[in-house]
């Protein structure tokens, strides 16, 4: 019997899509990740999104593969100076955001979308040899209103 098929970006397409209960390990994780994103350690945002992303099915974890791959993108771009793998990030990190709207787990969508366009803009202004003169100004900052629940 064959294995079932993974659910794609196109599946989901006009489905409302429904925030995941987040466990206290997942929110620690998720927090954590945005807290090295804005500290620019984008690849252990990466790790740290991972974890989270491991423990949730699908549709919900295409959000997490998301914000993975726009930090991936990132990590490519600072520290690594790769630009075909960046772009590629970009795109599919933009794809999967798309489905997410406005506001998810606490998360401007639409401002991490700008972002990824703002640098796409950014970088084909400049080309493609010379990635190091992104200005660090438009790296984005994101602020989570996610909550963790209160422990009594």
């Amino acid at each position: 019997m064959p294995a079932p098929r993974r659910i794609t970006v196109r599946d989901l397409a006009g489905i409302d899509l429904r925030e995941p209960v987040l466990t206290e390990e997942d929110l620690s994780g998720y927090f954590k990740g945005w807290e090295l994103f804005n500290r620019q350690e984008y690849w252990h945002a990466h790790e740290a999104w991972e974890a989270v992303w491991m423990r949730h099915p699908e549709p919900s974890r295409l959000f997490f593969e998301g914000i993975i791959q726009l930090a991936a993108a990132y990590h490519l771009l600072i520290a690594k100076r790769r630009h075909g793998g960046m772009m590629g990030n970009f795109a599919k990190a933009e794809e999967k955001l798309r489905l997410f709207g406005g506001r998810f787990l606490g998360v401007d969508v639409r401002g991490l979308l700008d972002g990824i366009s703002t640098a796409r803009m950014e970088i084909g202004r400049f080309g493609a040899g010379r990635l190091e003169e992104f200005s660090p100004a438009l790296l984005p900052r994101v602020t989570c209103s996610l909550r963790a629940p209160h422990k009594v």
